[in-house]
């Protein structure tokens, strides 16, 4: 019987191609998960990606008006702000933290990004909390919902956030909104988690004791459910702002601003500085915001609410005089403030409105890379833009393959820095040219290639990619035995990764 078996593997080995394809069975088919998915991707954007972009409006409203009101105030009164609402929530300490906090900010240069990266932050997590608590009250309610959404926010909670990022950018755009989204989809799982958990902790005691006293399902939850699983609950609502913090670097790939944007530049440019003076502002933001919500959701302060911070300052008889004459400084100064502060905005180019200008009431956006000289090129076409009377809006900092996918769905309106043969790819993946077009030549006549020495090249007349595939000649040029030829100094992502790929190349 043995002798039969092992005689019947032998044949089956042979017939098959070899004793490789036995103990790799992998090689004899692999399932097109990748096509699926794109086309699944690929058949809601060509269909419903309006449906998409109206469900963002809710959030582009919250996000714009919250980041439009931090922006606006005098940075001394939103720091006096701040520190009062520390200083109420989390006690006298905290507060101080915070004016140092984000004192430094301010002195590093980073106030406005630290705002935008904020109002970000506030956003996501406002919706992660209505999302959030509402889905984890359904399952402590319900064991069947429970399990459907447990292996949902198990994947929620380990696939990496560069996965759907993509995704995200085809049928939202780019930006901050999308970003927003990101962020949710990154930050609520823990908080949808402890909701539940908090309610289910609940002891069941107090919950006998409440239906004997007539209890409706409502009241129960609402004034004795609730209430007694508040910690629990804003325990997860600190995980979901550092979560959401900690996304700011990622959602900077996608066009989102802030401190995000300030790591990225770094990195991008090789600027330790840089990266270091955002990331600093996203510790020090973290910190900040970790403190507060943690000794909210404790709740060890005996004092009473309104008997403590500067309510409780501003109650006490001692403090009337004291509460008076700062609410008076602070009126005061925020009088001088909105009189001297000028919100950022990018400066408009003055024209003569007696000439017909061709961009007159037309808005534009463009974009690039992180590379210095692609965002030099970028500023001289937005100039010449601008003196053509078009209203010039922020250009986003974006890799190629988001960029050329913006400017495909229409999200972004052009970039001036296209490389006719490098980028072909991305323009290829983003609709061609039914989608996009190429208007002028800003230099022409470069070099696009990659660099071989002469003398193997003339020696074995190596031309282009396409003979590096000859084993013959990948072997001169294969410096890790995998019997391809290498590719030193590729991106991963980046152009050269394509052609890569498509010439049979190894990276190195």
């Amino acid at each position: 019987m043995l002798k039969s078996l092992t005689l019947s593997v032998f044949l089956t080995a042979k017939s098959q191609g070899g004793l490789d394809i036995v103990l790799n069975p992998f090689e004899l088919y692999t399932l097109p998960l990748q096509q699926w998915i794109t086309a699944a991707v690929n058949f809601l954007v060509d269909n419903f990606r309006p449906f998409f972009q109206g469900i963002s409006l809710p959030i582009s409203i919250t996000l714009e008006s919250i980041e439009w009101l931090l922006l606006s105030i005098p940075p001394l009164i939103l720091l006096i702000l701040i520190a009062l609402i520390a200083w109420q929530l989390a006690g006298g300490r905290i507060a101080i933290y915070s004016v140092a906090a984000l004192s430094l900010i301010g002195f590093l240069g980073a106030w406005t990004q630290a705002m935008v990266s904020l109002s970000l932050v506030v956003t996501a997590v406002v919706f992660c909390m209505v999302i959030g608590i509402t889905f984890g009250i359904a399952c402590a309610s319900s064991d069947r919902i429970e399990k459907v959404l447990r292996p949902l926010l198990d994947a929620m909670q380990t696939l990496p956030s560069f996965v759907y990022l993509v995704p995200v950018v085809m049928l939202f755009g780019i930006g901050a909104v999308p970003g927003v989204m990101a962020t949710c989809v990154f930050a609520i799982p823990p908080l949808i988690r402890l909701t539940n958990l908090g309610i289910r902790q609940v002891s069941t005691e107090v919950v006998e004791a409440a239906i004997a006293f007539g209890s409706t399902p409502t009241q129960m939850l609402f004034e004795v459910q609730i209430p007694l699983a508040m910690p629990t609950i804003l325990a997860g609502v600190n995980q979901a702002i550092l979560l959401a913090l900690s996304m700011s670097v990622v959602t900077s790939m996608i066009g989102v601003g802030g401190l995000g944007q300030m790591v990225l530049q770094g990195l991008g440019r090789v600027n330790v500085g840089l990266a270091a003076v955002g990331g600093l502002s996203i510790v020090l933001i973290a910190v900040m915001l970790d403190r507060i919500t943690q000794i909210v959701s404790q709740g060890n302060n005996q004092i009473p609410w309104l008997k403590r911070g500067p309510i409780g300052l501003v109650r006490s008889s001692t403090g009337q005089q004291l509460a008076w004459a700062t609410v008076g400084a602070t009126i005061l100064l925020a009088l001088l403030g909105f009189m001297t502060w000028q919100q950022p905005s990018q400066a408009q180019v003055s024209t003569d409105s007696t000439l017909a200008m061709p961009g007159k009431g037309v808005s534009v956006q463009s974009v690039y890379s992180s590379l210095q000289e692609e965002q030099f090129q970028t500023e001289i076409v937005n100039i010449g833009l601008e003196k053509l009377g078009y209203t010039i809006k922020q250009p986003k900092q974006i890799e190629y393959v988001t960029a050329y996918l913006a400017l495909g769905n229409g999200d972004l309106d052009y970039t001036a820095v296209n490389w006719d043969i490098g980028h072909r790819p991305f323009v290829e993946k983003s609709g061609g040219e039914q989608k996009l077009e190429r208007l002028g030549v800003i230099t022409s006549d470069l070099w696009q290639g990659y660099q071989i020495d002469k003398k193997t090249a003339d020696k074995y007349n190596i031309t282009n990619l396409e003979q590096l595939k000859d084993p013959k000649i990948a072997k001169l040029f294969d410096s890790d035995g995998d019997g391809k030829a290498n590719l030193i100094g590729c991106n991963s992502g980046g152009e050269k990764t394509t052609w890569q790929e498509a010439s049979g190349l190894s990276r190195a």
